[in-house]
């Protein structure tokens, strides 16, 4: 017998035994042929619209009030910063969280503040708390409020415009099925 050369017979049994997997196959071919389901492409296009509006609902209005106060900082030695971690993803993603207390007031809820960078990380800055001598209610992080205001606006524009764009494909999508 030689390499690489047809023998008769072996075809019809190897036929035989992949029978089944060819009517599978074709099935998942037609599937393909036609298109995924609307459903699918529905359930991406509400993902990417609650993604969308957590970015620009969730994270837009404290970015405004930093650029709206902006010069106007000064550290609050009356606040102080608890719990805060910096958590990097993949190099590109930073995602901050502290919580402000009250040194005057111990019994007062902590104020959560959290924000993004791209491209940057907390490098083990000082989480120093600063208030606002135009809006005395208005807390922040320094770092956030200051040195890193240009990046987290870049940042959120950037993720937006990828969360739109996404759910701009996930629309023509649903569309596509739809009319298909």
């Amino acid at each position: 017998m030689a390499f690489g050369k047809r023998q008769s017979g072996v075809g019809a049994a190897a036929q035989a035994l992949n029978a089944g997997t060819t009517v599978t196959s074709s099935r998942v071919a037609n599937e393909m042929a036609q298109g995924s389901h609307p459903f699918r492409w529905f359930i991406m296009l509400v993902a990417c619209a609650a993604g969308l509006y957590h970015l620009l609902v969730g994270y837009g209005p404290d970015l405004w009030r930093d650029h709206r106060l902006s010069g106007t900082w000064q550290p609050a030695y009356d606040l102080q910063v608890t719990d805060g971690k910096c958590e990097r993803t993949n190099f590109v993603i930073t995602f901050c969280n502290a919580k402000i207390k009250s040194a005057a007031k111990p019994d007062q809820a902590p104020i959560p503040h959290s924000f993004l960078m791209f491209f940057s990380s907390g490098g083990g800055e000082a989480l120093v708390p600063v208030r606002s001598t135009k809006d005395r209610s208005a807390v922040s992080i320094f770092y956030a409020a200051d040195t890193k205001l240009w990046n987290r606006t870049f940042s959120l524009i950037f993720a937006v415009g990828m969360m739109a764009l996404l759910d701009l494909v996930a629309l023509f999508g649903f569309l596509n099925a739809v009319n298909s």
